[in-house]
């Protein structure tokens, strides 16, 4: 989180470098719509904190609207229902068992709810790994871990139109099938029903306008920081992603 200036490592000067300064807000509102300029900017400082906080901010909005809105029971209830294996263990359950479930799951979400910053950053931190590794050792690149986690959190920050808009379904729409694992219509997944192939449907659901802007975003970021060609970083985060995509659905249709 320092903010000093990082050196700029061992590469060929390019187009970016001759960028000037910006500031930290700057940053913040450039990565929407010229984020090479935010992620040129990251090779002169690096820091983050920033960023991160307007998520936290941005995050606690939707945290205390859903917990208002739904409820921790509310919201274990629909996790519970929209996850197969647990629905079908719910409806063999006794009584007991059906209530101790639902509180369990309620107290975990509420916790997962108000620590997600924490997972935030340690997804930031495994993510800005593997951007590293790609960038550096299969693209030839020069990149540190510090200025590729910087990429991560400041790739991250679209999610906040996410938390917004699902923010604003739960104060103005049907909070009763509300699902918190795919709250919002933004994924062609959202749309089908549930009688329709597991695997498609895990499937299409990774295909989010978010997810997909978010990793655009760590392409970009990854190949400027690491002074590699950027649509390179993009088809390596994007060819990434398609094999866990695929992964996941296949792993999630067989244990359905």
């Amino acid at each position: 989180m320092s903010a000093y200036p990082e050196a700029l490592p061992p590469g060929p000067i390019d187009q970016y470098d001759n960028q000037p300064p910006l500031t930290a807000v700057q940053r913040i509102t450039n990565i929407f719509y010229a984020p090479s300029k935010t992620f040129a900017d990251l090779r002169r400082n690096r820091s983050w904190w920033l960023a991160f906080v307007v998520m936290a901010l941005v995050g606690y909005l939707f945290t205390t609207t859903a917990l208002t809105k739904v409820g921790p029971r509310g919201l274990a209830e629909s996790s519970i229902r929209n996850n197969p294996a647990q629905a079908e263990k719910m409806q063999n359950a006794s009584p007991e068992d059906r209530a101790r479930m639902i509180s369990i799951t309620a107290s975990i979400m509420q916790v997962s709810l108000w620590a997600w910053p924490v997972f935030i950053l340690i997804t930031a931190a495994i993510g800005a790994l593997l951007l590293w590794v790609g960038c550096n050792f299969i693209l030839g690149g020069s990149g540190t871990y510090p200025g590729m986690f910087a990429v991560m959190i400041f790739a991250y920050l679209p999610g906040i139109f996410r938390s917004l808009l699902t923010s604003a379904v739960l104060l103005f729409g049907d909070t009763e099938n509300f699902n918190l694992n795919d709250p919002i219509g933004t994924n062609p997944g959202f749309y089908l029903g549930a009688d329709s192939s597991v695997f498609l449907k895990t499937f299409l659901s990774s295909v989010d306008v978010f997810s997909l802007w978010i990793l655009i975003l760590m392409g970009i970021g990854g190949a400027i920081v690491a002074r590699v060609k950027v649509k390179n970083g993009v088809a390596m985060v994007l060819i990434t992603w398609l094999i866990f995509a695929l992964g996941k659905a296949a792993i999630t249709a067989a244990t359905s």
